[in-house]
């Protein structure tokens, strides 16, 4: 289910543009005057909420202050909407507390990300208070996805061994059974590139303690998970976000990704085999479906066809702005019954062994 975002304004033309910027990744609900605002959202509570200049006839610093002394909604993160950078706005928001302020006009991009920054603010302060390895894990690894980011944009060289120690906190969730914890924890947070790749990184650490891989090669494949789609940070959220079909441009930037995270990975340094062989690898199908070379499945191993069925069911049961989430069991279903020439029979099956005493088959990660 998607966010619930309300966006509070007297000029409705503003509000519609908000909601269509927005409409791809939340739930958007828009409000001209504040008492109906008010009124609405403590029966359809937002997790942020946008206020814009002027609300109904009075200012919008003026309906914060009516929000603040709301029981239910007081403490709601709220983003505030400028029509120009006026120094005695800032003033007052100062005041109010108000920090995440965007001024007309601004870009979709940098709606998107006030947003998504507000909403995963409020999941990541709740990893405080759970067991210490599932805080570690997430901690960890979302310092290293972030890590990777901002490397990446400056033209550094991947930071492997940030990568892998965060991965070496994942497996020791996998290996002390709180998994269930860990995907609970995650499945509501806002960078849905960053949650597909610790589940699918959790998942091969899963798959490789169940096979008997040895702890440092399950930290290994764990690593070869998070870097799966490392590729992706090079393309627009719009596109990956995107509710409508992707245009022919469009798709050939997302199928391009394996080539673009090959070349992320040679940027850096005492990358194992593995793990390249679980990034590059991880589109192909045994019947040569897959992409980007299409290999037959002479030339896929064992890494590569386990990465294969960790990407289809993460694919099938991860959270997407654009189709349905399918329950963990359907997916398995799916995956036997009509991708028997793609994938691995023997291996999924084991998979779904493993799967069987997990929290991956009683719920759905949406």
């Amino acid at each position: 289910m998607n966010h619930s975002v309300a966006i509070v304004d007297a000029n409705s033309a503003h509000r519609s543009l908000v909601a269509e910027a927005l409409a791809s990744s939340y739930t958007v609900r828009g409000y001209e005057h504040g008492a109906s605002a008010i009124s609405s959202m403590q029966v359809y509570p937002p997790k942020v909420i946008l206020v814009g200049q002027k609300v109904g006839a009075g200012s919008g610093t003026t309906f914060i202050k009516d929000l603040r002394r709301d029981s239910s909604l007081g403490s709601v993160p709220i983003i505030f909407i400028a029509d120009s950078d006026d120094f005695r706005i800032a003033d007052q928001l100062r005041e109010l507390g108000i920090k995440d302020k965007l001024v007309k006009p601004y870009g979709r991009n940098a709606l998107l990300a006030m947003v998504s920054g507000q909403l995963n603010g409020q999941i990541e302060q709740g990893w405080h208070d759970l067991p210490p390895s599932q805080r570690k894990a997430l901690e960890n690894s979302l310092s290293a996805f972030n890590s990777i980011a901002e490397e990446l944009s400056k033209g550094r060289p991947l930071p492997y061994q940030e990568v892998s120690d965060s991965c070496s906190a994942v497996v020791e969730v996998v290996q002390s059974k709180e998994l269930g914890g860990l995907f609970e924890q995650i499945k509501e947070h806002d960078n849905l590139t960053y949650v597909h790749s610790l589940r699918f990184s959790a998942l091969m650490s899963l798959f490789g303690c169940a096979i008997g891989l040895p702890r440092e090669q399950q930290v290994l494949v764990a690593s070869g998970g998070m870097l799966h789609d490392v590729g992706m940070m090079a393309i627009p959220k719009a596109v990956l976000q995107k509710t409508g079909s992707l245009s022919n441009s469009e798709w050939d930037m997302v199928r391009n990704h394996v080539t673009t995270s090959e070349k992320v990975l040679a940027t850096g340094k005492g990358i194992p085999k593995g793990v390249t062989t679980i990034v590059t690898h991880h589109h192909e199908r045994l019947d040569m479906s897959g992409y980007p070379r299409h290999l037959p499945s002479s030339e896929l191993n064992q890494l590569a066809r386990m990465a294969g069925i960790i990407d289809v069911f993460c694919g099938l049961t991860d959270r997407h702005p654009y189709k349905r989430t399918l329950p963990p069991h359907v997916a398995l279903e799916t995956m036997a019954t009509e991708m028997s020439n793609q994938l691995d029979m023997d291996l999924l099956n084991r998979f779904k062994e493993i799967l069987l005493d997990s929290v991956e088959t009683r719920s759905a990660a949406q």
